[in-house]
């Protein structure tokens, strides 16, 4: 298994995944790790799970726990 790469977005401080492809497998990973914390922990309450990955305006892709509904609404408002 291959790691996804991935470096800091100029944007912020969030993880540049430099491909879809990257952080469609890193949202895979991401969705695995909090399923098996939830797991261990008995529950999945309290822990973010990431859903989705978008593509920001410099053009990398980031993962996020928010819904497009609730994106879309926040940005529209």
């Amino acid at each position: 298994m291959s790691n996804c790469d991935w470096r800091a977005c100029p944007c912020g401080t969030k993880r540049a995944f430099l491909s879809e492809r990257d952080a469609e497998k890193a949202l895979g990973r991401a969705q695995a790790k909090r399923s098996r914390q939830g797991a261990a922990r008995g529950t999945m309450r309290g822990l973010r799970v990431e859903s989705r990955y978008y593509e920001c305006d410099f053009g990398s892709f980031h993962l996020t726990s928010e819904n497009r509904s609730s994106y879309e609404n926040r940005i529209n408002t």
